[in-house]
């Protein structure tokens, strides 16, 4: 069923009416792009972590906004599910950046991070359109 915002993932096309919720879907949607992604230039992967940290960062933001909402009407568990995902992302980011490996002889394990992220997000692209149900009463 088509809504306001649709989406095609590598899981099939998705959609939901809620911007919030939209816009989580959409920086999974972006991070695709780049699940293969490869560079041997330290500042350019530099400068690409730093836009994966702020999808991550973003989702996050509208993740609270959507439950400012609609909190008391979802369950907990897939809040959880959702919101460790999006830590784990973001934690997964910060490490690669902050532990040294920053370094020319690690450009392709840097370049593994992109890929980790995207497919662990895109594993819970299945729990935030449970949310988006459960917000509007379809589960």
């Amino acid at each position: 069923m088509l809504r306001k915002y649709n989406y095609n993932l590598e899981t099939g096309t998705i959609g939901t009416n809620d911007d919030n919720i939209a816009n989580i879907l959409y920086n999974i949607n972006r991070m695709e792009m780049d699940k293969f992604y490869s560079s041997d230039d330290l500042k350019e992967i530099d400068e690409d972590l730093g836009e994966l940290f702020f999808m991550i960062a973003e989702s996050r933001v509208h993740l609270n906004r959507f439950l400012k909402i609609s909190g008391e009407k979802v369950k907990p568990e897939t809040v959880q599910t959702v919101s460790a995902a999006l830590e784990n992302a973001t934690q997964t980011v910060r490490e690669s950046r902050l532990d040294g490996r920053m370094n020319e002889a690690n450009t392709e394990q840097l370049c593994t991070v992109f890929t980790t992220v995207y497919e662990n997000l895109l594993a819970i692209v299945p729990a935030v359109l449970e949310l988006d149900d459960q917000a509007v009463g379809r589960v």
